[in-house]
C-alpha cells in the first residue's frame, strides 16, 4: 500500500506564518486527522481537509509572534555598550599594575602622534592661507649650465608687463625683489612727536600686491595703497613701535634709508602682522615704482632671468598646464634667451617643495614632512603592539572568565566588543590625558621646532582626533579580542590557553617588529648627529668665529672707505673689509657670462660673483694658492678679479695668474686664486667663485674680533657707528650664526628623533616587559618543577632570557641593513659627509642588549626567586 503524505505548501504555510509555539501541535492534529481519513475517505479527500485545516489555522492569535523570554539584544545597543564600559573600567582597576603599564605606552604614542601631527598640520598649510591660493603660481627659470638644468626664483622685472599682455590666462601679475636682498631698512617718524629710528624688514612690491596676497589691510585701500612712489605700507607691530598705534600712524610721514639711499613717504597702508606660516615676513612694503630711483645703474633690464620674483593669478577656470606650455619657449621668443625656459609652479608648494634636481622638483622639506609623518605611524604601531602583548600577558588571567560567558551563551561577537571596548576605553582616557601633557608642552615644543602651535580644536583637528581614537583602540585591541574570543569553552573553564604557533610567532613577530623600529632609531641618530657634527667641524675654507657684519647705512656708506679705516682703530678689532652680500648662502645668480681664451663655446659653466672690497680675503682667513689678493698698491686691480680653485679648474686654465677673462663684457684680470671655500652648505658640491673688486657695491661691513673680547668690541663698535652714522641703527649679526642656520633643518630633526627614538625604546621596553611577564606566566609550573629538581637561579634566569636575547639579536640583523639604507638615502643629500663605519651598528645592537637585558631581568628574576611550592601547589 503506497505511503500517503499531506500537501507539502500547506505545511509550508504553517512553518512560515504559525507561531512555532503553536507548529508543533497543529501539524500533530492535523497529521492524526489526516492518516484517519486516507482509510475513510481516500487520499485525494483527506489532503484537501489537511489544506482546509492548516488555512483555518492562520489566524491572528496562532500567527501573533509573542514576546520571547530572552530577547536578543544587539551588541551595539546601548545597554550593552554601556555594560563593556562599565566592565572595562571594572577590569582596569582591578588590574591596576597592567593598567598602569598599557597607558603609559598608549599615552606615550600619543603624545607624540598629537605633537607630530600639529607640526606635520602646520607645515602643509604653509602659505595656504591666501584667498586666491588656487590660482597663484610663481614664475620660475631653469637654465643651462654646467651640462644640466639650474632652477631659481629669480626672473626679470620686464615680465610683469609683458605676462599680463601676452597671456590672456593670467588675471594679474605681481612683482616684488627677494626679501633676502634688502635684510633690514632703516625707518624713522621724521619729524613727528616720538622721532623714533627703528630697523624693519622691507621689500619692493607692485602695486596689486595686496590684491594677489591675502594680507588684511588694517588701514588703507588695497586698490591705491602702494599707487606712488612716495607712499609706503608698514605692519601693525612697526607703526605701535614708530607711533604708539596703527590708528595715529596712518597718513604720517616716515623716512626710510637703505646704504646711502633716503627718501620721507607717506603711510598710506596698515597690515596686519603677517602670520608664521607665511614665506612672506615684511614690516615694510614700498612701491617698486621707488626701484628706478634708488639702483645706480637705473632701470629694470630687459632679460628673462634677474633679481626679482615674479606671482601669476590665473584667470578663473584656466588651464594652468597650457599656461605653463606656453611659457616653456616663452624666454627665447621675447628675450632671445636660448638657455632659459619660464615654468609656473603653485606658490604655496613653493615652502615644501622647493629643491630641483636637473629642471625636475626633487624635494624639499616635503621630505621630513614625510619622515615625520612614518615616525608617528610608527611610534603608533609600537604603543598598538605594547598594548596587544601586556593584553595576552594577562590571558591566562581572563581565561576562565571567556569560558564561563562563552558557556552562559555569549557569542563570539559579544566577546570582540567587549575586549574592543576596553581597548576604547583606555585609548580615550590616554588620548584625553595626551592632550593635556600636549597642552602643556607645547610652549617647549615650538621653542625646539620655531613654530607657534597651539591646540586649536577645529572641525579637522576633532576629526584627526577620532581618527586616532579608532585606529588606536581598534588595532591595540584587535589582536586580544580575536585571540581569546575563539578560545574553546572546555578548554577555557580548566584555565587553559590556546598556545599553538601561530600564536607564539605573532607575539614574538610584534617583539622583533618593536625592537627593530628602535634599532633604526638608535642608529639614525647618532648617524644625525655624526654628521652634524661633521659640518661643524669641518674647515669651511674660511674662519667663521668671532666675525661679525653688519650694513652700512648713511654717511657710513657714502663715506665707507673712511669708516672702515676708524673701524680697524677700534680695540679689539683685528681686521676689517666689506662684501655686497652675506659670503653664506648669498642670493646672486650664477652667470654664464664668463669668457677666456680657449674655452669651449659648448660650455654652459655658470659663475657665482660677489663684489667686496680690499682686505676681504684677509678679514675672513681665504688662503691664497696663487698669486694675491687686492691691494690699494695696485691700480689696475679695479680691472681685477680672484677666482676660486674650482673656477680655474673647470675653466682649463693652467698657469692663470695674469690671464685676461671677460666678464659680462668687461675685461678683467686674475690676480689670485683663493683656495675653495663653502659659501653654499655642505649639501652642494662647491661652484666656481669670482671676487671682483668693487667697493661702490657693497654694502655689509665684515669686522673679524678679538677671541675672547667680543661684547666688549660690539659695544665699541656700537659707539662708533652712532656717532658717525648718528640717526641709523646698529644692526650686527655673527657668520657662525649664519653657518649654523645652513643646517637648522637637520639639527630639528637629530634632536626631535632623540626624543622620539627615547620615547619608542621606553614604549617597546613596556611590551617587552609584558611579554616577559606572560613567559614567565605560561611556564610557572614548569619553573616549579626545574627548582624542585635542583636547577639554580642562575639557570632559570638564563632559560627565560634566552628566547628574548635571541628575539632581539633577530630585531637588531634586521634594523641594522634598514638603518643602513635609510641613513646612506639621507646622507646622499650631502655633497660632503661623515664616514659611517660598523661600530655605530655594533653600538647600538649592544646598547639595545642591555636594554633588553634590564628590562626581561626584573621578570626573570622574580620567576626564578619564587617558592616552587606556590606553583605546583594546585597538581
Amino acid at each position: 500500500m503506497p505511503e500517503h503524505r499531506p500537501p507539502r505548501w500547506a505545511d509550508y504555510l504553517l512553518e512560515k506564518f504559525v507561531n512555532p509555539r503553536f507548529l508543533e501541535d497543529i501539524q500533530g492534529n492535523l497529521e492524526e486527522v489526516f492518516t484517519r481519513r486516507v482509510r475513510e475517505v481516500g487520499a485525494r479527500r483527506a489532503r484537501r481537509g489537511y489544506a482546509w485545516g492548516a488555512i483555518r489555522h492562520l489566524t491572528p492569535y496562532f500567527t501573533r509572534k509573542s514576546p520571547e523570554q530572552y530577547p536578543t539584544v544587539s551588541n551595539l545597543s546601548p545597554a550593552m555598550l554601556n555594560h563593556y564600559l562599565t566592565y572595562a573600567w571594572r577590569h582596569f582597576a582591578k588590574n591596576r599594575q597592567f593598567t598602569f603599564l598599557n597607558a603609559v605606552g598608549l599615552t606615550t604614542g600619543l603624545i607624540c602622534t598629537l605633537l607630530i601631527y600639529l607640526w606635520i598640520n602646520d607645515e602643509l598649510g604653509f602659505d595656504k592661507f591666501h584667498d586666491k591660493d588656487a590660482r597663484l603660481y610663481q614664475v620660475t627659470v631653469h637654465e643651462k649650465g654646467g651640462g644640466k638644468l639650474v632652477t631659481s626664483e629669480g626672473t626679470g622685472g620686464m615680465l610683469k608687463e609683458m605676462l599680463a599682455k601676452d597671456m590672456p590666462e593670467v588675471e594679474m601679475v605681481v612683482c616684488t625683489t627677494p626679501p633676502v636682498w634688502f635684510q633690514k631698512f632703516s625707518l624713522s617718524s621724521g619729524s613727528g612727536t616720538s622721532g623714533r629710528t627703528v630697523s624693519a624688514a622691507g621689500n619692493f612690491v607692485s602695486a596689486d600686491y595686496f590684491k594677489a596676497f591675502s594680507f588684511p589691510l588694517i588701514q588703507g585701500n588695497p586698490h591705491s595703497v602702494l599707487s606712488g612712489k612716495n607712499t609706503v605700507a608698514i605692519s601693525k607691530q612697526m607703526a605701535a613701535k614708530l607711533f604708539g598705534s596703527p590708528e595715529k600712524a596712518m597718513n604720517q610721514v616716515v623716512e626710510w634709508k637703505w646704504q646711502a639711499f633716503s627718501r620721507k613717504c607717506q603711510v598710506t597702508g596698515i597690515f596686519d602682522d603677517q602670520p608664521h606660516n607665511s614665506s612672506e615676513q615684511s614690516e615694510l612694503l614700498i612701491p617698486l615704482s621707488a626701484w628706478d630711483d634708488m639702483m645706480p645703474s637705473g632701470g629694470v633690464p630687459n632679460t628673462a632671468t634677474g633679481p626679482f620674483h615674479n606671482y601669476l593669478v590665473i584667470r578663473p577656470g584656466a588651464d594652468a598646464h597650457l599656461l605653463e606650455a606656453k611659457l616653456a619657449d616663452y624666454a627665447k621668443k621675447r628675450f632671445n634667451d636660448p638657455n632659459a625656459t619660464l615654468s609656473i609652479r603653485k606658490y604655496s608648494d613653493g615652502y615644501l617643495y622647493g629643491n630641483y634636481e636637473n629642471g625636475v622638483q626633487s624635494g624639499g622639506r616635503i621630505e621630513y614632512v614625510r619622515l615625520f609623518g612614518a615616525i608617528a605611524v610608527f611610534i603608533l604601531l609600537i604603543a598598538c603592539i605594547n598594548f596587544m602583548n601586556l593584553s595576552t600577558a594577562k590571558a591566562s588571567v581572563r581565561v576562565k572568565e571567556v569560558g564561563v560567558k562563552k558557556a552562559l551563551g555569549a557569542g563570539r561577537a559579544t566577546l570582540v566588543f567587549q575586549f574592543l571596548g576596553e581597548s576604547v576605553l583606555m585609548s580615550f582616557v590616554t588620548l584625553v590625558v595626551a592632550l593635556g601633557v600636549v597642552w602643556l608642552a607645547l610652549p617647549y615644543f615650538n621653542t625646539i621646532t620655531n613654530k607657534q602651535l597651539t591646540l586649536h580644536f577645529s572641525g579637522q583637528f576633532i576629526l584627526a582626533l577620532g581618527a586616532i581614537l579608532l585606529f588606536t583602540g581598534l588595532l591595540a585591541g584587535s589582536y586580544p579580542a580575536l585571540y581569546l574570543s575563539r578560545s574553546n569553552p572546555a578548554l577555557t573553564l580548566k584555565g587553559k590557553l590556546l598556545h599553538g604557533m601561530g600564536e607564539l610567532w605573532v607575539r614574538k613577530g610584534l617583539v622583533v617588529f618593536q625592537f627593530a623600529v628602535s634599532v633604526i632609531f638608535i642608529i639614525s641618530v647618532v648617524v644625525v648627529y655624526r654628521q652634524i657634527d661633521y659640518v661643524q667641524t669641518k674647515n669651511p675654507g674660511y674662519e667663521k668665529d668671532n666675525i661679525v657684519y653688519f650694513e652700512m647705512e648713511g654717511r657710513a656708506a657714502t663715506q665707507m672707505q673712511a669708516f672702515l679705516e676708524r673701524l680697524k682703530t677700534v680695540p679689539g678689532v683685528v681686521n676689517a673689509s666689506s662684501i655686497q652680500q652675506r659670503i653664506i648662502l648669498p642670493t646672486v645668480l650664477p652667470s654664464a657670462g664668463v669668457r677666456w681664451d680657449g674655452k669651449n663655446e659648448k660650455d654652459e659653466i655658470r659663475f657665482y660673483k660677489m663684489p667686496v672690497n680690499y682686505g676681504l680675503t684677509e678679514t675672513l682667513g681665504i688662503r691664497m694658492v696663487a698669486g694675491r689678493s687686492f691691494s690699494k698698491d695696485f691700480g689696475s686691480d679695479s680691472a681685477s678679479v680672484i677666482l676660486n680653485e674650482t673656477a680655474i679648474r673647470e675653466m682649463g686654465i693652467t698657469d692663470p695668474i695674469g690671464k685676461q677673462i671677460m666678464i659680462d663684457g668687461w675685461k678683467t684680470q686674475i690676480v689670485g686664486v683663493a683656495q675653495d671655500f663653502h659659501f653654499n652648505s655642505l649639501h652642494e658640491t662647491i661652484k666656481p667663485f669670482i671676487f671682483r673688486l668693487s667697493p661702490q657695491e657693497t654694502m655689509l661691513a665684515v669686522v673679524k674680533v678679538q677671541a675672547g673680547e667680543v661684547p666688549a668690541t660690539i659695544a665699541r663698535m656700537q659707539a662708533l657707528y652712532a656717532s658717525f652714522n648718528p640717526g641709523y641703527a646698529f644692526d650686527y649679526e655673527f657668520l657662525d650664526r649664519d653657518y649654523q642656520i645652513q643646517y637648522a633643518s637637520e639639527r630639528l630633526v637629530a634632536q626631535l628623533a632623540r626624543y622620539f627614538a627615547v620615547l619608542a625604546i621606553l614604549i617597546s621596553c613596556l611590551g617587552l616587559f609584558g611579554l616577559a611577564a606572560f613567559t614567565a606566566e605560561r611556564r610557572r609550573k614548569e619553573i616549579g618543577v626545574r627548582k624542585v629538581l635542583g636547577a639554580s637561579t642562575g639557570s632559570v634566569v638564563a632559560m627565560l632570557s634566552r628566547e628574548f636575547l635571541v628575539l632581539v639579536a633577530v630585531a637588531i640583523a634586521l634594523g641594522c641593513p634598514l638603518a643602513w639604507w635609510l641613513t646612506q638615502r639621507w646622507l646622499d643629500g650631502f655633497a660632503y659627509r661623515a664616514t659611517i663605519g660598523a661600530g655605530i651598528f655594533v653600538s647600538a645592537g649592544l646598547v639595545t642588549i642591555v636594554i633588553t637585558l634590564a628590562t626581561i631581568g626584573f621578570q626573570s628574576v622574580r620567576a626564578a626567586l619564587t617558592n616552587p611550592t606556590q606553583s605546583l601547589k594546585s597538581e
